[in-house]
């Protein structure tokens, strides 16, 4: 009885200490990733302004290992860019857009 009891117990506990972990793992992996995408935007002179991220996803629909970090900045001529990195934890892959911000845009925006 003891003994089942105690198996149900660490069932209850552990799924959702899990669950949580996972949680914060994804989250400091999401800000990792915009850390090296706020550093690719320093390095080219933009100013960042600010930024946010998504899983990245593959024509098919499966996630990928990368995350979709866009940056909203201001280039030399104090013109707004909105730029669109593939990140993953090791730094920037790629630029998948760097393109004049639309004023249309803010309301897309949290």
């Amino acid at each position: 009885m003891i003994h089942a009891l105690s198996i149900v117990l660490i069932v209850a506990i552990g799924i959702p200490a899990v669950l949580y972990l996972s949680w914060i793992t994804h989250l400091l992996l999401g800000r990792l990733c915009e850390r090296h995408g706020r550093r690719f935007c320093r390095r080219n002179g933009l100013e960042v302004r600010r930024a946010r991220w998504q899983p990245q996803f593959e024509p098919s629909g499966l996630k990928t290992e990368n995350t979709l970090v866009q940056i909203d900045c201001l280039d030399a001529q104090k013109q707004r860019r909105l730029v669109l990195l593939s990140v993953w934890p090791f730094g920037v892959r790629r630029t998948v857009s760097d393109v004049l911000y639309p004023d249309s845009y803010d309301e897309k925006w949290p």
